[in-house]
């Protein structure tokens, strides 16, 4: 039975400095044990015990380790749209292999580093009850991704399922790459995105045209 809405939530945000750095030691501590034994060794106990604070200041701010995954989920989507947002400035100004390189190196910037820490939020995303959390973040990363190809010149009435292919292909490169243990090549990772990206969109233009 999946977690209840309220399970998920953090109980507080941090106010003060002390509070967000314990806060931030938290979710660094989820993310170290997440990559290194993935859902099976992550509880609230373990990660108070990495984080160096007590399991009562870790349930001051997060009811469960769902809430946890849930606020790290958080972070990640919204530092990906921050990336994406900076690389889609004066993006018509740059010729179409610059846009396309920017476009996947922020795409990746925030990714995880890990296969197991990568399935860890995947899970988060798919069983956890996020949907209001996600939509709306989702829907803004579908949007930048638009305005790449709205530079581009890709007809609009594609530009929704394309930009969801793009992010679908990015997402298995990298996945694919933490499996084969090259995606600590963050260059080539990129260039491997712009390659499987272009050549879609060159097909896509094709047959549009």
């Amino acid at each position: 039975m999946p977690p209840k809405t309220d399970s998920v939530r953090p109980r507080k945000m941090p106010r003060q400095a002390r509070a967000e750095a314990t806060v931030d030691a938290i979710l660094e501590a989820a993310a170290r044990i997440l990559s290194a034994e993935g859902l099976m060794g992550f509880n609230t106990n373990s990660v108070a015990r990495v984080a160096g604070v007590s399991v009562g200041s870790l349930y001051q701010y997060f009811p469960s380790k769902e809430a946890i995954l849930a606020e790290m989920l958080r972070r990640k989507q919204k530092n990906v749209l921050s990336a994406l947002e900076a690389a889609s400035t004066d993006v018509e100004q740059k010729s179409a292999d610059q846009a396309l390189r920017d476009l996947a190196r922020a795409g990746l910037l925030h990714q995880p580093r890990t296969l197991s820490l990568a399935q860890a939020l995947d899970y988060a995303s798919a069983v956890l009850p996020l949907h209001e959390q996600t939509h709306e973040i989702n829907k803004a990363i579908v949007g930048c991704i638009g305005r790449f190809l709205t530079a581009l010149d890709v007809p609009p009435h594609v530009q929704m399922i394309a930009a969801q292919d793009i992010t679908g292909m990015a997402r298995g490169i990298m996945l694919q790459g933490l499996r084969g243990g090259t995606a600590g090549d963050d260059e080539a990772l990129a260039e491997r995105v712009f390659m499987a990206v272009k050549g879609y969109l060159n097909e896509l233009q094709k047959k549009a045209g």
